[in-house]
């Protein structure tokens, strides 16, 4: 039986009030949480070491994760380094190989041009050699016809 009934019952030889009184008590009743769902301290005690106990299974997950991650990023990362330091020395020696194709191109044409330089020396020298003979000629010839302009004025 519920209070409202009670108070009413109890004060049933004045009807208003206990009409009134009942209502009230009524309402507080339904404002009054019922006593299966007020926790107690033990109640608490008990979901205070279940979260604790839950926090620390979390914790020691999370730990035991982040370490797991941890060693195979370090994995990772060493494979990537050896990876590139593989790749690295692949193309150093790649180079290496084309430097020398190349100094050995700038070789060649170098031997060429020094090849050419002489020939291009040797035809300067015989150009030079001509003219000199051709204007050796000349002066003799220029020579001759002044004697012979000299000879016939006189």
């Amino acid at each position: 039986m519920s209070l409202a009934i009670k108070v009413y019952k109890a004060f049933k030889d004045n009807e208003s009030k206990a009409k009134v009184l009942s209502e009230v008590v009524d309402e507080l009743e339904k404002k009054i949480i019922p006593i299966e769902q007020i926790s107690t301290k033990g109640d608490l005690e008990v979901t205070t070491l279940t979260l604790k106990k839950d926090i620390e299974e979390v914790r020691l997950t999370l730990k035991k994760d982040i370490e797991e991650v941890r060693l195979t990023l370090q994995k990772e990362i060493e494979e990537v380094r050896l990876t590139l330091k593989k790749d690295i020395e692949e193309v150093r020696l790649t180079l290496q190989k084309e430097i020398e194709i190349v100094r050995k191109e700038i070789k060649e044409v170098e031997l060429t041009l020094k090849k050419e330089i002489e020939i291009v020396r040797k035809e300067i020298e015989e150009v030079k050699s001509g003219i000199i003979k051709s204007v050796t000629g000349l002066l003799l010839v220029q020579t001759g016809v002044i004697v012979t302009i000299i000879t016939l004025l006189r």
